[in-house]
């Protein structure tokens, strides 16, 4: 049995399952075809009050640069540690959320306000960097109480996992 066999057969003997069948086809591709109507959501204007930009405006690597710097700051204060060198992986940078026009908080139209300095968008919160994973370089992690330090340190300030830190010594030098 070929389709046109099939197709004629299927018409005479199933006629309200056709026209179901077709209307639901009919049906699919009306919400395909308007599916894509409607307002379109606009991003948040960007602000003219500050030169400087927000941690939240910078690149993913540049994020991943400065919580490596300030992580090794941090690190260097604890008594006995030295040399350290830290790279913080990100798999998410800093997010704004923002008031929207209708009160609530799920940031799709912003509220924007004039001011003197110009106009700026009326946040409502920060949602931080997504933390993939963290290493330590340091001389001194040959020191196993330091190194658990460093380690500790490292979870307690990132609020991250263990398994997402690894200390490692440097090698000696000659």
């Amino acid at each position: 049995m070929n389709v046109r066999e099939w197709w004629t057969k299927f018409i005479e003997t199933d006629r309200p399952g056709l026209v179901r069948l077709l209307l639901i086809g009919g049906l699919g591709v009306a919400l395909l075809a308007f599916g894509n109507f409607g307002v379109p959501r606009p991003s948040p204007p960007s602000t003219n009050a500050s030169t400087t930009p927000h941690l939240a405006e910078t690149p993913l690597s540049q994020q991943e640069a400065m919580v490596s710097a300030q992580l090794t700051g941090i690190l260097e204060a604890i008594p006995g540690v030295r040399q350290v060198s830290a790279a913080v992986t990100l798999t998410r940078s800093i997010q704004s959320q923002y008031v929207s026009s209708s009160g609530g908080g799920n940031g799709t139209s912003p509220v924007v306000v004039s001011n003197q300095n110009g106009e700026s968008v009326v946040p409502l919160d920060q949602v931080g960097p997504a933390i993939g994973g963290v290493v330590i370089v340091s001389p001194s992690a040959a020191n196993p109480l330091l190194r658990a330090e460093m380690a500790q340190a490292v979870e307690t300030l990132l609020q991250i996992q263990p398994y997402q830190v690894l200390v490692l010594p440097t090698a000696p030098t000659p």
